[in-house]
């Protein structure tokens, strides 16, 4: 405009001089024409400031993920191409932060359903997210905006040394067999490291659990078709045999009696497996944990049982086949301590925001192989099926829970560690 305005303005003048008119009067238009400009430019400078304020609040409102503002008409065509453009770039943002909030929704809450622990870690090992599981379960107490470590503790330590696949975890509430998943990852530029925590032990179990009744199926075919026909025949012989009194005859009918006799140990041995294959779900009710105790230490009264006050709440489980889970514990710890002069069980109960643990400790001999304790048909006992101990991981996996079983460190016997969720029932204190 001042390359317009200023050549013209000196044509003018030249002009009015060269036409010898008045000096008045060429002050006068000199004036008005510069007055006429003046305005010009102040009109063309604010259009110019609006035009950029305009595009600032617009641009400055996407930055802050506002994507509401749209740009009016305009008669300027060219600055009207330039807001259509971005009030479609507005309208596109809007689009992709609402899928992206959809996405983020549904992500928290397929998160929040799964019984998996999911979290995430930065470089200095502190978690920046946390599944409710994860946060339920591994970290009690711990507000969700706290800034928690993860190598804080032996799990922590754990969990960020171990190698991916199956892993078995000691320290509460992480007990048992476990699959980790780890995966590094970007954030923000920095690197990150995601962890993926899901219990292996139901599915072992349940893929055990198959095998071996897959395997008892044959077998259980085989020998049973065996065993009939040698029990039919043995007891024939032993009415036979029965009636004849001669040395000869009693020394037959005590080998036959032993024939007959494995035979239908072997028949019970194979039915007594059924149990563990076809146990029933539970039906919960409300239980008082200290008088379940006490009812079940009424059935051993050589064992000094020890219940403490801490054991007096009310838990939600199937009565009769937790009971049975405990007359198993018992029944082990008085086989244990046979030899002592007094058997002495001691029981109590921690309760934290989401389990209950329920530990019993006797003053046994402990437990020479520990790896082969809930391995079906697998008994140290003379007289033992081995089916008991594996019975009663089978109830407290559907009960959601655990049975974890260890020698002492500190002196002789076993403790046994019995895990329910704390959200099965109303736990009164």
């Amino acid at each position: 405009m001042l390359v317009i305005i200023i050549p013209s303005l000196i044509i003018c003048i030249v002009s009015l001089v060269v036409a010898q008119v008045s000096y008045y009067l060429i002050a006068f238009i000199t004036i008005v024409y510069l007055l006429i400009a003046g305005y010009a430019l102040l009109a063309i400078k604010q259009n110019a400031d609006f035009q950029i304020r305009t595009l600032s609040n617009l641009i400055e409102s996407m930055i802050d993920g506002d994507y509401s503002l749209r740009g009016r008409l305009q008669t300027n065509q060219a600055f009207q191409e330039l807001l259509n453009l971005i009030n479609r770039l507005s309208d596109t943002l809007a689009k992709h932060k609402f899928e992206a909030k959809e996405s983020r929704l549904l992500l928290e809450r397929i998160l929040a359903q799964m019984h998996a622990f999911v979290l995430a870690t930065d470089a200095e090992g502190q978690v920046v997210m946390a599944n409710a599981s994860a946060k339920k379960y591994l970290f009690d107490g711990i507000d969700s905006e706290e800034k928690i470590s993860l190598p804080a503790n032996a799990l922590g330590a754990a969990i960020m040394n171990a190698n991916p696949g199956i892993v078995s975890f000691k320290q509460a509430p992480l007990v048992g067999e476990y699959f980790l998943v780890k995966e590094p990852f970007l954030s923000g530029g920095e690197q990150h490291q995601l962890y993926f925590i899901s219990n292996a032990e139901q599915l072992l179990m349940e893929q055990e659990r198959k095998a071996w009744q897959s395997l008892l199926r044959v077998l259980s075919h085989e020998m049973n078709n065996s065993l009939a026909p040698i029990a039919a025949i043995s007891q024939a012989m032993q009415s036979k045999l029965a009636k004849q009194k001669t040395p000869e005859h009693q020394s037959l009918l005590e080998g036959v009696n032993i024939i007959n006799e494995r035979a239908l140990s072997l028949t019970t041995f194979i039915a007594s497996y059924s149990r563990l294959s076809h146990l029933p779900k539970p039906n919960m009710s409300v239980v008082n944990l200290a008088q379940l105790l006490t009812s079940t230490a009424g059935l051993f009264p050589d064992l000094d049982t020890c219940i403490a006050d801490t054991c007096d709440i009310d838990i939600k489980v199937d009565k009769s086949q937790f009971e049975q889970v405990l007359i198993n514990v018992f029944k082990n710890a008085v086989e244990a301590m046979s030899a002592q002069p007094q058997a002495v069980l001691e029981t109590f109960v921690d309760v934290t925001d989401s389990q209950i643990r329920l530990t019993l400790r006797d003053q046994g001999c402990g437990i020479a192989n520990l790896d082969n304790v809930f391995v079906p048909f697998y008994s140290t006992k003379t007289s033992g099926s081995g089916i008991g101990l594996a019975l009663c991981r089978q109830i407290m996996f559907n009960h959601q829970g655990q049975i974890a079983i260890s020698n002492r460190q500190h002196t002789s016997g076993v403790e046994v560690l019995l895990t329910l969720p704390k959200d099965l029932g109303d736990i009164s204190l």
